[in-house]
């Protein structure tokens, strides 16, 4: 008789049938579920419900909105952190000088996922080389010195967090010096990958160990604080 072998094999699938249509059925819950949420809360709930990495670096490494994938790059995580780690305000003093005509805000080109720049990754403020750059957090200067197309590029970090300050004509700070909110870092400039006088002004998020995305600076300064002028590249 051939109907035991037969028993024996469903016996041993049983349980991976049944794993599997449990496995179906908690995903397709997952699904239903999610997109229920606030935008916000939605990366957290997926990652408790699923128990998977939602950080890597792939190219789904934990970005959510407002967000882009990132690698660790050339610049250190020295895991610097204390307590005032805020990032807020503007990286200028005001007035702002352009070509030959001053203003009381920053001026704001490209911004973060621009329409005509959709991999930006920052923000970026035309203005006069030579003008004084500050930093928005206070913290470990991780990386003061050429980077490739970064340019002249300062880095501070806090708290897993980094404020990337670029294209500089020159630098004030140096690596290991810890800088306290609003210190003058450096000078803008048009050094690297830069067409004109400009700060690129990046925020660098750690999200896990060996996991980092970049977050959209919009989200630490307000709208009264710049003057948009559009984003021509």
């Amino acid at each position: 008789m051939n109907w035991f072998p037969r028993l024996m094999l469903l016996t041993m699938a049983a349980p991976i049938l049944c794993g599997a249509a449990l496995v179906v059925a908690y995903v397709m819950l997952v699904g239903l579920t999610i997109p229920q949420l606030p935008a916000w809360a939605q990366p957290g709930v997926t990652k408790w419900m699923l128990d998977i990495p939602q950080h890597s670096e792939r190219s789904d490494n934990g970005a959510y909105e407002e967000s882009a994938p990132a690698s660790r790059g050339a610049v250190i995580w020295s895991g610097y952190s204390d307590l005032d780690s805020d990032i807020y305000g503007m990286p200028f003093r005001g007035p702002i000088q352009h070509w030959s005509d001053w203003y009381d805000k920053p001026l704001l080109g490209c911004m973060f996922h621009d329409p005509n720049y959709e991999s930006h990754s920052g923000a970026d403020f035309p203005v006069n080389e030579g003008t004084s750059i500050y930093t928005t957090m206070s913290g470990e200067v991780v990386w003061a010195g050429e980077n490739g197309p970064w340019g002249n590029l300062v880095v501070i970090e806090n708290d897993g967090y980094q404020v990337w300050l670029a294209h500089l004509s020159s630098i004030s700070a140096a690596p290991g010096e810890i800088v306290e909110y609003g210190d003058e870092i450096g000078l803008s400039g048009n050094t690297g990958n830069s067409t004109g006088g400009h700060l690129h002004y990046g925020i660098k998020h750690q999200t896990e160990a060996g996991s980092y995305v970049w977050i959209d600076p919009h989200l630490f300064f307000t709208e009264d604080e710049y003057i948009y002028i559009g984003c021509s590249d």
